[in-house]
């Protein structure tokens, strides 16, 4: 008789002997379905949170780029507009981690498409076009046309939902109806000023509220406005998003009285109920999930184990002690387990790839998965858990079986 106890031979040592001698011995097909099963079970808890985090990835992209580069400088509480906005944007060049500043000033108009008598009222926004093509992405955004110059005065940019279609079916906004590039547009003022601009360039961020919008330059809403130095708000631009909390504290510490705000700060709540809307369906998908790997092991396994009661039954008459046998069963579960989450990420890794090359169009642009690997290891650890469970309640139940009825089968 064996005493896996007395001889000195450890429990795990001989449960580990028995896993692998059942592994090998093993249906092939099982074992490989089974491996599947779980691979996809890891695709199916990740993948959403690999497309939310994509369009996390390109929103925040989109804020920086075209809204609010890394830190917004906005003006000071009932306050309409920032003061000395020159001299400001020269001194906040000079901070270290600034790459580039440009002041904006914006104001409200009647915008109207003269061919059609189409118009829209937009906050129509004046910049330097060299010092924004420092801070955002509208020069390289250029679909037709040309990006402003210094000095332009009877010269507009628009976006592409702002200048629209002929065809009214087509747009997504509200739109001018079809302007293109060289066409005439009426602008006018809130001070009842009206002018006439020839439309220089149309831009495509695929961003909704970016590409309603128009744009002058700041000498000519100086001329119309009598703005002169000030602005509606300053957008600097730093190294990278992840010193954007760092450089506010730099612009703070330098003393300005304006607020000054990150990119983060300005865009939050923005997209948080349509994010929030998609995490619970990837915490329900996920915990579906886990449901169809916690059964797939618990048949898996107690279907192994009914094959082979006599065996285990054999087993205890000859002195392994359950926990030994109970053990190799776990063994045999961690294995496939492990598996199938090696074949999951190579799988998660394979989609992530396909998807960057063929990226998929969202509304605000095209999109490229981003893989959390901190949720990778946590859904890791969870099926680690339910499928050692799942695989532990069969195994217990047989083995605790009368030797007798066990050898009966």
């Amino acid at each position: 008789m064996v005493n896996n106890r007395r001889d000195g031979s450890p429990g795990w040592r001989v449960s580990l002997y028995l896993a692998v001698r059942a592994i090998r011995r093993g249906n092939r097909s099982t074992l490989a379905l089974t491996i599947l099963i779980i691979a996809l079970v890891v695709v199916l808890m990740n993948f959403l949170g690999m497309i939310i985090a994509g369009v996390v990835t390109l929103y925040n992209d989109q804020m920086i780029d075209y809204q609010y580069g890394h830190v917004a400088i906005e003006p000071r509480d009932k306050e309409t507009a920032i003061g000395n906005a020159g001299s400001l944007v020269e001194e906040l060049r000079r901070i270290p981690g600034v790459t580039g500043v440009t002041a904006h000033t914006s104001t409200g108009t009647t915008i109207t498409n003269p061919r059609n008598g189409k118009f829209q009222t937009k906050a129509l926004v004046a910049f330097d076009p060299d010092d924004e093509a420092e801070v955002t992405r509208y020069k390289a955004a250029i679909i037709d046309g040309d990006y402003l110059s210094d000095g332009d005065t009877d010269q507009i940019l628009i976006g592409t939902l702002l200048a629209g279609n002929e065809d009214e079916s087509q747009d997504k906004l509200p739109s001018l109806g079809g302007v293109k590039v060289g066409d005439r547009v009426r602008v006018e003022y809130g001070n009842g000023v009206v002018k006439s601009y020839r439309v220089k360039g149309i831009y495509e961020s695929l961003g909704a509220l970016i590409d309603s919008s128009a744009f002058i330059t700041r000498d000519e809403m100086d001329a119309v406005m009598g703005t002169g130095d000030t602005a509606s708000e300053i957008l600097v631009r730093g190294r990278s998003s992840g010193d954007a909390l760092q450089l506010k504290y730099s612009i703070l510490e330098f003393g300005t009285g304006e607020k000054v705000k990150t990119w983060s700060e300005k865009g939050t709540g923005i997209l948080g109920d349509a994010i929030s809307s998609l995490n619970l369906v990837k915490n329900i998908m996920t915990f579906v999930a886990l449901i169809v790997a916690s059964v797939v092991v618990f048949i898996v396994t107690y279907i192994n184990i009914i094959n082979r009661r006599k065996q285990i039954g054999i087993m205890k008459a000859i002195g392994i002690r359950r926990q030994v046998i109970v053990g190799s069963y776990l063994l045999q579960v961690l294995f496939l387990c492990a598996c199938g989450i090696v074949a999951g990420i190579l799988m998660l890794n394979g989609i992530s790839l396909l998807l960057t090359v063929n990226k998929i169009r969202f509304p605000m642009g095209d999109l490229t998965p981003q893989i959390e690997y901190g949720a990778v290891a946590l859904s890791i650890i969870l099926l680690f858990l339910v499928s050692i469970l799942s695989g532990y309640i069969p195994a217990r139940q047989v083995v605790n079986e009368e030797i007798l009825d066990a050898m009966r089968g």
